[in-house]
């Protein structure tokens, strides 16, 4: 996959962090750094060690030949599964959850257990990123920035404005997860070309 691909993806499933963490900012009174600079490196491993758990998965699968005709097979899988994690954040876009909306300290149990749930789908990312070759080191660098980002972006955001802007959020994400599914699908299955290098 080209860099424009990556970057659709990861930011595509970033954004369901971000919506996460910008209703978890809405509920807290007060931000401390300090607490904040642990759920980002929390938050942060544990998104690496879920992408990359899926990632050298099927990366091994696709070299070591289980995949009949591989590449094209990887590509297929990984334009269903960014499919369907796009159909999951425009699903949620459209529900409305009720949310608890008492006012507490950052708590990072609370953080850990918020991205546990999404972390399947970040095995599933990583899984497909691993069928069509992502440069890994790529990859870890913009995860790392990404989920950085969007975990002090989310609480600040959600701590100023609350988190009203949550399913715009799931929205354009999916949005992004749809647009890199049908670059791969027209490049790698249909073979018709390479947009950008």
């Amino acid at each position: 996959m080209n860099w424009l691909e990556n970057l659709l993806i990861l930011i595509g499933i970033s954004l369901d962090v971000y919506a996460a963490m910008e209703i978890e900012g809405a509920m807290i009174p007060q931000v401390k750094k300090k607490a904040l600079g642990i759920a980002c490196g929390v938050v942060t491993i544990w998104q690496c060690v879920f992408f990359f758990g899926g990632y050298f998965f099927s990366y091994e699968l696709l070299h070591l030949h289980y995949l009949k005709n591989g590449p094209k097979i990887g590509s297929v899988l990984a334009v269903i599964i960014f499919g369907l994690l796009g159909i999951r954040l425009m699903t949620k876009a459209i529900r409305q959850g009720n949310f608890d909306e008492k006012r507490r300290d950052i708590q990072i149990r609370k953080y850990i257990r918020i991205i546990a749930t999404s972390s399947i789908y970040t095995l599933f990312t990583g899984a497909a990123c691993g069928l069509v070759g992502s440069n890994e080191i790529y990859m870890l660098l913009v995860i790392v920035i990404t989920t950085v980002g969007v975990v002090i972006g989310g609480v600040y955001t959600g701590y100023h404005f609350g988190y009203g802007s949550k399913s715009r959020l799931y929205v354009i994400g999916g949005i992004m997860l749809f647009i890199a599914g049908g670059l791969l699908f027209l490049r790698d299955v249909l073979g018709m070309f390479n947009p950008v290098g």
